[in-house]
Parts: C-alpha cells; sequence; structure tokens
C-alpha cells in the first residue's frame, strides 16, 4: 500500500495538466491554441455539461482533432490543475528553439555567401591588378628597348 503511495506521490510531481472542470480561463489559455474566446467557450460547456472524458473538449467549436492532439497530453478532468510541467508547453519550447536554430542556419549560410561573392569580387579585382601592373612593365620594357 505505501508503495502505491509513493508511486502516485511521484507521478503526481512529475505530471502537470489542466483540469477541464475546474480551470480558470487564465488556467485554460496556458494551452496552445487556447486563446480568450476558446477558454470562455469552455467554461460555458461546462456550465451545462461536466467534461466526462478530455474527449469532451472536441464538443467545443474550434477544437477539433488536430487541437486535441496537441493539447491531450496536458489535460484532465480531475485533480487539480497544475501549470508546471505542462508538456505541450515543452514541446513548444523544443519547437521554437529548433525554429529558431533553423533562423541561425540560414542566416548563416546567407552571411557565408555574402562573404564568398565579395572574396570572389577582390579575387578578381587582385587578378585584374596584377594583369594591369603586368601590362605596365611590359610597355616600359619595350619603351626601353625602343
Amino acid at each position: 500500500m505505501r508503495l502505491f503511495g509513493l508511486i502516485a506521490l511521484l507521478a503526481s510531481l512529475t505530471y502537470a495538466a489542466v483540469n477541464l472542470n475546474t480551470a480558470t480561463k487564465e488556467e485554460l489559455m496556458e494551452l496552445p491554441g487556447i486563446g480568450e474566446a476558446k477558454a470562455n467557450a469552455i467554461i460555458e460547456y461546462r456550465s451545462k455539461n461536466k467534461f466526462n472524458s478530455i474527449e469532451d473538449i472536441k464538443n467545443i467549436k474550434g477544437i477539433g482533432d488536430k487541437r486535441y492532439e496537441a493539447i491531450k497530453a496536458d489535460l484532465t478532468t480531475s485533480g487539480n490543475t497544475d501549470l508546471s510541467n505542462l508538456k505541450t508547453k515543452a514541446n513548444n519550447k523544443t519547437k521554437d528553439i529548433k525554429k529558431n536554430s533553423d533562423k541561425i542556419k540560414e542566416l548563416k549560410n546567407n552571411k557565408n555567401k555574402e562573404i564568398n561573392k565579395e572574396n570572389s569580387k577582390n579575387k578578381k579585382e587582385i587578378k585584374d591588378k596584377k594583369v594591369k601592373i603586368k601590362k605596365d612593365i611590359n610597355d616600359k620594357v619595350d619603351s626601353l628597348k625602343e
């Protein structure tokens, strides 16, 4: 019995969820894709119907399968709302980091292209100067021969 209690305690410490039946509007709005209008719709729905399962959220206009799949890991219909460790927030942070990383790579590639272009331009200028100097030297040598 103690082992079960310990497991339940540990699970509650590592799992965060938004209780659809008790969460405030602000707490609901912590979920990705849930703005003020959808949070109000959830509260309106639960004033007339209890959320018996997290899938009941799909009864809210504007919350379909795609949005449900994105937030279901952080939904519950019992217990306290705990926003401290939302999985969807962690996933969004990971996506943001990847997006920023991709932007940095793109900027770096663009800068490298600019540098390569400038280097090519400089190499051409140097080559042109060498050709001009050789021509000038040849012209002077020719003039001295005459």
